[in-house]
C-alpha cells in the first residue's frame, strides 16, 4: 500500500512546489536562506498545504484498498482477515441489511472523526502557515 500511495503524496508535493510564487524565491535567494532555515522558513510553508491534500488523498485509497482487501473469494476459495470490510463483505453475501447498514454507519462515523480531528486541523494549520 506504502508503493501506491506515495504517489499521490508525491505528485502534490510537486504541483505545491511549481506553484511557488517567483517574488517568494527571490526573497529567500536575497536573504540568503541555507540549509534548514531555508527548509523551515521556505520549502515546507510553501508545500504545506499540498502535502496535508496528498496525504489525506494517499490515507483515503489506501483505506479504501485495505477495506476491500479483507474479504477475497475466488471459486471455492474464500480469505478472509477480521476487519470492518470483511464484516460488511460476510453480512453482504448473507443477505443481513440491518448488519449492512450497521458496518456502513460505522465507517461512516470512523471518516468523519477522522476528518474533524485529524484533517481539519491539519488543513487549518496549512491555511494560517507554518510557524517553527
Amino acid at each position: 500500500m506504502i508503493f501506491g500511495t506515495q504517489w499521490y503524496i508525491l505528485f502534490n508535493v510537486i504541483a505545491g512546489a511549481s506553484t511557488i510564487p517567483t517574488e517568494l524565491r527571490f526573497a529567500a535567494t536575497n536573504l540568503r536562506l541555507s540549509g534548514l532555515l531555508k527548509w523551515r522558513r521556505y520549502y515546507l510553508p510553501a508545500v504545506f498545504p499540498s502535502l496535508v491534500t496528498g496525504a489525506l488523498t494517499a490515507t483515503g485509497g489506501s483505506w479504501n484498498a485495505s477495506i476491500v482487501s479483507e474479504y477475497v473469494s475466488w471459486g471455492d476459495t474464500t480469505l478472509k482477515a477480521e476487519g470492518l470490510g470483511s464484516y460488511i463483505a460476510e453480512m453482504t453475501a448473507t443477505g443481513d441489511f440491518p448488519r449492512i447498514a450497521l458496518g456502513i454507519g460505522v465507517m461512516c462515523v470512523f471518516v468523519m472523526g477522522f476528518n474533524r480531528f485529524v484533517w481539519r486541523k491539519l488543513y487549518q494549520m496549512a491555511e494560517r502557515g507554518l510557524n517553527f
